[in-house]
């Protein structure tokens, strides 16, 4: 049975809601981005199932440390 990725566990990673929208965001059109220059896709920065939606791509990411911001305070 597959795991859902919950938005509790994407909170621990980025604490606020509002930062963790527009980092998900911004991780999203820079994978479209990715994938219209390279005709195909992105290079991938965790493992995926074929049937993840590109969200559920940039969440696996979030959750991986891969994809982190760094507060400017």
């Amino acid at each position: 049975m597959k795991k859902d990725i919950t938005y509790d566990e994407l909170l621990a990673k980025i604490p606020n809601k509002y930062i963790l929208t527009i980092i998900a965001g911004e991780r999203a059109r820079e994978r479209a981005k990715e994938r219209m220059e390279r005709g195909g896709e992105p290079l991938p920065l965790t493992k995926y199932d074929k049937k993840d939606t590109e969200m559920k791509k940039v969440f696996k990411e979030i959750l991986a440390g891969k994809v982190s911001y760094e507060d400017e305070e």
